[in-house]
């Protein structure tokens, strides 16, 4: 990206009186060279600049050809222009200049169709990772197909800007590795089906719930969540405060079901306390037996000893990496909370928190799966004073194991992958109005253990991005593959419940479609390397949903369930030439149920046309269940070698 008189333009903000950072551009970083914008809609471009600066937007593209906008910056510097629709094409070059001689420039422009990716790790993993990735490195050559990738990042209100770096990237064997491997493979097909250039924004993080990705007003619409945001106001407001009013939340919880106050007890008094043993790491690694496969609640204390004057400059407590969440107490008082697994804790402090001589820090150490404790070395538990200088905390911790059910720990909603909306204001919010073709989503493992909610969930995030990027935004949603191992008995299944909630999610919206994962998962693995095929089904519910072309948008989909004397008739409709059962002589997989959980059978199946029959054999069946487990085994397709949609209908 080429700018000119930057330092003009920030010296005309700064006599103009606009407070804006000093890297603030004068077009936003979503227009940087290489870019893609979307083709056949207006083009919306903003930035910032000094407040009632005319700002003048030129795209010229081949041959000469130009449009050109103009837009006067607000009072907060803030402006937007909208440029006519183009056609597919390009390079192009785009120029912001205002009267007083600034001017930013992004160059090598393509228009195309452009889609954003999100979710959790399966829409982050990447290339490298993927099946074949050494032949997908090394033939990854598409000029035409560019990324921008969305860095890591939370906030606590809806960011205008990126918080940190981001560029965009054409495809090539050199920077493709690094890239989500289901937002390129769905890019690599659409570029084949659509023949236009096409540009992937990538925004996800590893193991986040569908709460943080979605904007206030509309998680402020779902139940359960009001108290959550009326936290996160407070603690967005002053941390301080919200950190002690959360905290006072989760003390309750603690007395109901723990003992006693710990966060108030005197280091080397009480019962069961041990001294943690020395260097910090996981506590599965100190070799402690009852430690070594803890999963569940720590106790830790430690001390600092401060002059007053140390008192008086202590501005931040410094813990290091935690893992996976811990709620922090000094001398009784709250003074942070945090859900992020080795995450390094820098908690500011009020006034008053700390004294002259010995000041007790006490920590809960919260620990869901895998690893947990503090990480890091000495340096990291410390002080911080005011000058920069830093008092470490006593070498010597200790803790006291106390097992209790932490299914209904609580979270503070300013975390990252736990929070309330911070993902969406810091990785979401900043891509502004930009326009898209299209938003594909691959998440729900981080929900599954709370199915019930996640169909309106999932609703109330598509419609909360419509209102950024558009009413009739097309969503392409991906339906949780199998994980885990067979069972050989019908069971209740989080994970079966949570694709019924996305398959429901998408058959109640005219813009949505659903790509199947099953056949795609991996028993042993949550990350299943096979992303070629998952983008190819994304793809092919694009042609339906985002192109508009007359094509089944997945496997079959099941259109009712009914009784006919004693059996029970499925019909599919979306099917392609007729259904299969594929690797036996009928379909396998079905179940019927009755009103009362635990009331499901596993049920023998005949295949007719576009019908599957049940045979009831006299028992209760008021409900059909297919492809029902965590890893299920169903063999029901079409002749595209779609599978059917896993789902649950009730009997009529």
């Amino acid at each position: 990206m080429t700018v000119k008189k930057a330092a003009l333009s920030l010296l005309c903000c700064l006599l103009s009186g606009t407070a804006l950072a000093a890297d603030a551009g004068l077009l936003n970083p979503m227009f940087q060279d290489h870019g893609v914008l979307q083709r056949d809609k207006p083009l919306p471009v903003w930035g910032h600049a000094a407040a009632g600066e005319q700002v003048t937007v030129v795209l010229a593209g081949p041959a000469g050809s130009s449009v050109t906008a103009t837009a006067k910056a607000g009072k907060d510097g803030r402006w937007q222009a909208t440029l006519p629709a183009q056609q597919a094409g390009g390079p192009f070059t785009l120029t912001a200049s205002t009267k007083g001689g600034a001017s930013q420039q992004a160059a090598d422009l393509l228009v195309g169709d452009v889609y954003l990716c999100s979710g959790q790790s399966n829409m982050e993993m990447t290339v490298a990772r993927s099946l074949n990735s050494w032949g997908e490195t090394g033939n990854a050559n598409h000029p035409d197909i560019r990324m921008l990738t969305v860095q890591r990042d939370t906030a606590t209100h809806p960011l205008d800007r990126f918080g940190k770096p981001t560029s965009w990237q054409a495809v090539t064997p050199q920077t493709v590795p690094d890239m989500s491997a289901v937002c390129y493979f769905y890019g690599r097909e659409m570029r084949q089906i659509a023949g236009v250039p096409v540009g992937l924004i990538h925004s996800s993080w590893g193991g986040s719930q569908i709460e943080t990705w979605m904007p206030a007003a509309e998680l402020g619409k779902q139940p359960d969540y009001k108290a959550g945001l009326s936290f996160l106001a407070k603690y967005d407001r002053d941390r301080r405060d919200g950190v002690a009013d959360f905290v006072r939340t989760w003390q309750d919880w603690w007395q109901q079901v723990g003992k006693g106050e710990p966060w108030r007890e005197v280091a080397g008094s009480g019962e069961g306390w041990r001294e943690m043993p020395a260097g910090f790491q996981p506590w599965e690694r100190w070799g402690v037996a009852d430690m070594a496969k803890y999963d569940g609640l720590i106790w830790m204390r430690t001390t600092v000893t401060l002059t007053a004057e140390q008192a008086k400059q202590a501005v931040a407590l410094r813990l290091g990496p935690v893992d996976d969440q811990d709620v922090t107490w000094i001398n009784g008082k709250p003074v942070g909370t945090l859900y992020g697994p080795a995450d390094p804790r820098r908690y500011p402090l009020a006034p008053g928190v700390l004294k002259a001589g010995v000041n007790n820090i006490t920590i809960a150490v919260i620990d869901f799966w895998d690893n947990g404790g503090l990480y890091g070395s000495a340096a990291d538990q410390a002080m911080e004073l005011a000058d920069g200088s830093t008092v470490p905390l006593a070498s010597t911790f200790q803790y006291k194991p106390m097992k209790v059910d932490m299914s209904a720990t609580p979270r503070a909603p300013w975390g990252a992958v736990d929070g309330l909306t911070t993902l969406n204001n810091a990785m979401i919010a900043p891509i502004g109005p930009y326009g898209l073709r299209g938003a594909l989503w691959y998440q729900g493992e981080a929900n599954a253990g709370r199915p019930a909610q996640y169909q309106g969930l999932l609703a109330g995030m598509m419609a909360g991005w419509r209102r950024q990027f558009g009413a009739d935004l097309p969503f392409l949603i991906v339906q949780l593959p199998e994980w885990g191992y067979p069972v050989d008995q019908p069971v209740e299944s989080s994970w079966a419940s949570l694709r019924e909630a996305q398959r429901r999610a998408v058959a109640a919206d005219a813009h949505a479609g659903l790509a199947v994962g099953m056949g795609v998962g991996d028993w042993y693995d949550i990350h299943p390397t096979n992303k070629q095929i998952m983008a190819k089904r994304l793809a092919q519910a694009a042609r339906k949903v985002v192109l508009g072309q007359a094509v089944p948008p997945s496997g079959p989909v099941p259109v009712s369930a009914t009784r006919q004397g004693d059996a029970i008739s499925i019909r599919f409709s979306d099917i392609t030439g007729k259904l299969s059962a594929l690797s036996f002589h009928r379909p396998v997989g079905f179940q019927l149920c009755g009103d009362a959980v635990g009331s499901c059978r596993f049920a023998d199946a005949t295949l007719s046309g576009d019908t599957v029959t049940l045979a009831t054999g006299g028992q209760p069946a008021t409900r059909v269940r297919y492809c029902w487990a965590d890893s299920p085994v169903c063999n029901l397709y079409d002749e595209a070698r779609q599978p059917a949609e896993p789902f649950e209908l009730p009997v009529k």
